[in-house]
Order: structure tokens, then C-alpha cells, then sequence
């Protein structure tokens, strides 16, 4: 797993040609891509695959474009995984490989903006699907409709089928296309929001949104050796203390974004010690000491 492991950090290095150029565009000036994958299990850092994905992609407000799909995982579905998606394994045995789609999926997302519920998740096992069959995943703009309905509503529940009760959308059926058509109800009601409590409309103050910043609030100041990394693209080593180890222990990460949150700032990183993007506190950092240049380039 080291190769894929070190080409995945390579890829979280790496940042969006295209981002720089559109980021006073107005969003509908930008392709868009609606994502949704079902899953043999939770972590695709550990093996687990995906076995149904769908996309639609869009622009001016148009649909240009939907592609589903089942998939071949070549492996058995977790219990639970099996118990959301329904997909059993005889009903994958004949699909397709990710290879055999990878070049339609890769045609969809050519200069598109990613949009996906709880992003992360759907993103790691896209881009862990195309490094394992030695495709470099495109580096793209990425809005994840949790975050942004976390920051705009106020409701019990932000699970993709919650929302869509509440706000009168296309039901969601824990099947990759049926959630992408809520996926994109969701987001053009997240877009309404935005434009009329915030008068936020384009495709960079969005992305700034999602991080926890409004178009006239500055950049969050960061500790002097992650903005010295940041600036730099270099790798931290951490001493961190989460909630889920009772003891500090070090990480080595690629530090990618900062995130500010009413309660405090948090670093979006790769993460070498878990091999997928994660989201740190900066105040649960114990420690933390820049990679020699010597190991940046070599591991």
C-alpha cells in the first residue's frame, strides 16, 4: 500500500490550475459535477472499494450529462455496508471494473467543480479507485454540501436523507444515483441560500464559505511553522492529541487548507499516518516540527 499511499499525498499536494482563474466567476459559470458512491465498507485507505457510483454533470444550470453504474469490487461488502446499499455480491459479480469506466468518469470531471455530501468520504474512494489502477486523479475544487448545510441551516440532522425531508427534496434511497439527484437538489438550495442571506455568488467566496470564512473576513493568521508550511507546500511532523487515543502520538502530515470554526481553527491535512485527508484542531497540536528537505523528497 506505500506506493498508492505516497501518490495519494502527491495528489493532496498538488492544487487546482483552473481555481486561481475562477474564482470570481459566478457559480454557474463553472461545470459541475454531482457525486454520490456506494461502498463494500467505510475506509478506502483499508481495501474497501466502491461497487456503485453515479455522476451528473452540469453547467449554466443545464443538465449535460448523468453516468451510473454498478461496479465490480473484487471483494465481499461489510455487513453493514450491505445492509444500507442492498448490492449483493451476484448482482456485482458481472459488473464492470473501475478500469473499464475510469475513462468516462475522468471526461466527466475534465475542469468541473466536485460537489458531494460529506465529500471527503465520496473523494478518497474516487481518487483511491483511479491511483490503483495508475490514473493521477485530477485536482479539483471540491464543495461538500454537509459543510455548507451545517453553516447555512439550523436543523436536528444534516444526513443527506434528513435534509431532503425537511426541505421537500428528491427522496434519497441509499442508491448512488438516486442520492446524486438529491445531491443536486440540496446543492441548488444551498446556491439560493448563499445568494440571499449571505450575497455570496461566486465560485471563490463558496470555497471561502465552506472553510468558515465570509467574503470580507481576512485569511485566518496560522502558528508560524503550518503557515511557513503551507506557504512552502511542506510536510509537518505533529504531536496530537485526539479524542479517540488517550495518549499524544506523532503524525507526519501535508498540511492543505486552514478551516475557521467559532470554537477555533482546524488544518484540512493529508495524513501519511492514516494514508487519507483529514481535519486536525490546532489547539489539540502538542507539538509540531517541520520534515527535513532531505525526507520531503524522499518518502
Amino acid at each position: 500500500m506505500a506506493p498508492l499511499i505516497h501518490a495519494a499525498a502527491q495528489i493532496a499536494q498538488a492544487h487546482p490550475t483552473n481555481l486561481a482563474a475562477w474564482r470570481r466567476l459566478p457559480l454557474a459559470e463553472v461545470p459541475l459535477v454531482f457525486l454520490d458512491v456506494e461502498t463494500t465498507g467505510l475506509n478506502a485507505a483499508g481495501g474497501h472499494r466502491i461497487c456503485e457510483l453515479a455522476m451528473l454533470r452540469e453547467w449554466h444550470g443545464t443538465l449535460h450529462a448523468a453516468f451510473e453504474t454498478l461496479l465490480n469490487p473484487e471483494r465481499d461488502s461489510e455487513a453493514a455496508a450491505l445492509a444500507v446499499h442492498g448490492l449483493a455480491p451476484d448482482q456485482l459479480a458481472y459488473a464492470p471494473l473501475f478500469a473499464d469506466v475510469a475513462a468516462q468518469v475522468l471526461d466527466l470531471l475534465t475542469d468541473a467543480v466536485l460537489v458531494a455530501h460529506n465529500a471527503p468520504f465520496d473523494v478518497s474512494f474516487l481518487n483511491h479507485e483511479l491511483l490503483r489502477i495508475g490514473h493521477t486523479p485530477p485536482i479539483l475544487p471540491v464543495l461538500d454540501t454537509l459543510v455548507l448545510s451545517r453553516r447555512l441551516l439550523r436543523l436536528p440532522a444534516y444526513n443527506l436523507t434528513a435534509l431532503a425531508a425537511t426541505l421537500g427534496l428528491h427522496r434519497p434511497s441509499h442508491r448512488a444515483m438516486a442520492d446524486a439527484l438529491t445531491l443536486r437538489g440540496l446543492f441548488a438550495h444551498l446556491v439560493e441560500r448563499l445568494a440571499e442571506d449571505e450575497q455570496i455568488t461566486c465560485i471563490g467566496d463558496i470555497l471561502r464559505f465552506q472553510r468558515g470564512l465570509r467574503p470580507a473576513e481576512p485569511e485566518p493568521s496560522a502558528p508560524p511553522l503550518i503557515a511557513q508550511a503551507l506557504q512552502e507546500q511542506r510536510r509537518l511532523r505533529i504531536i496530537y492529541r485526539s479524542r479517540s487515543a488517550p495518549e499524544a502520538i506523532e503524525r507526519e502530515i501535508l498540511p492543505l487548507e486552514l478551516i475557521h470554526e467559532g470554537y477555533g481553527q482546524n488544518l484540512r491535512a493529508y495524513c501519511f499516518y492514516r494514508g487519507d485527508i483529514r481535519v486536525f484542531a490546532i489547539k489539540k497540536i502538542e507539538d509540531m516540527w517541520l520534515v527535513p528537505d532531505e525526507e520531503q523528497i524522499s518518502s
